[in-house]
């Protein structure tokens, strides 16, 4: 099969991410990289160098992005490199999410996102910071902690409630 019919093929694999705005998954997803493998036996699509994600207001920006599907239908994201960059607007005016990490692991059906390896997250005007961040956007509960060998603490400013209703 040729690059088009290939990208085409998984671009209606992936139904998009459940965390973004509802809008975002009825987007078109744009896919950007130096190199990439798709396996439709596996279910596994591999991009490489330099790789952007676009669909609706969801960005990510990553070394290398590792897609899973079962079925023609998308299961998980693993994306991984120096600083992998993930953003997207939130739905019900809770603002915008922003993430950092080494890595970046999406689990869909779970509505799960994990940050390793000197993660930052910003959902609205929140922020936490940790070795290790998860965020399950379904109950929108944040769980973060420090390195297993001890190292950095984990940080979080929360801004007041107040300022929040006000705005």
């Amino acid at each position: 099969m040729n690059h088009k019919v290939i990208s085409l093929l998984l671009l209606m694999l992936l139904p998009g991410i459940a965390l973004a705005l509802t809008s975002d998954r009825e987007q078109s997803i744009q896919i950007e990289a130096d190199s990439m493998v798709v396996d439709e036996g596996t279910g596994v699509s591999i991009y490489q160098g330099r790789v952007s994600y676009v669909q609706g207001t969801v960005k990510m920006t990553a070394d290398k992005v590792t897609i899973y599907s079962v079925g023609g239908e998308f299961q998980h994201f693993s994306a991984e490199g120096e600083r992998v960059r993930y953003q997207q607007m939130l739905d019900d005016d809770k603002g915008e999410l922003k993430a950092k990490a080494r890595l970046i692991d999406y689990h869909a059906a779970q509505g799960h996102i994990v940050l390793k390896g000197n993660a930052h997250m910003t959902r609205g005007e929140d922020e936490f910071s940790g070795n290790h961040i998860e965020y399950d956007a379904d109950k929108d509960i944040v769980n973060a902690r420090k390195a297993e060998n001890g190292g950095e603490r984990v940080q979080v400013v929360i801004q007041p409630r107040e300022k929040r209703k006000a705005e």
